[in-house]
């Protein structure tokens, strides 16, 4: 397994990723990608899309939105899957079991709601091929190499 990272992905917040693939021997290199973060060269229409925590994703289905419509238009010409992996597994101490969970979620600050949040997220895996899922931020690394190397 090779695997390409995006140039735009900060190099201090994936440092424990990098280290997991290295504990690994899984070979990587960066450069930019043409839709998300993370791809295996031997199964390059399986994507992950690493989004640091619920928030950021609110913000990309909000704010971004139309940023990530492009972005989910160029996976849908690709023929290709996504996987949203967010950087989060509990809201209020309780583990998050699945998307519905995000209808839960309270930002800190502004005025997104979990449940409006839920509903742009569900209708983007009704209309595109991406499915969610949710890992502590120690795990990532692991997840990553799952995914891309064992999921279909």
């Amino acid at each position: 397994m090779q695997i390409q990272i995006d140039s735009r992905e900060k190099s201090r917040a994936i440092q424990k990723i990098v280290a997991e693939f290295e504990r690994q021997n899984v070979k990587f290199f960066v450069s930019k990608l043409y839709v998300g973060d993370y791809i295996n060269l031997e199964r390059p229409l399986v994507i992950i899309d690493r989004k640091q925590n619920i928030a950021e994703i609110a913000q990309n289905a909000t704010s971004d939105h139309k940023r990530m419509k492009r972005e989910l238009e160029r996976l849908d010409e690709m023929g290709a899957k996504m996987y949203f992996l967010i950087e989060q597994d509990r809201i209020d101490g309780k583990p998050i079991s699945g998307l519905e969970d995000i209808m839960l979620w309270e930002p800190r600050f502004g005025a997104i709601i979990g449940e409006r949040v839920y509903r742009i997220l569900r209708a983007w895996q009704h209309k595109h091929n991406v499915e969610y899922v949710f890992c502590s931020k120690r795990n990532t690394g692991k997840e990553i190499l799952r995914l891309l190397g064992t999921e279909q």
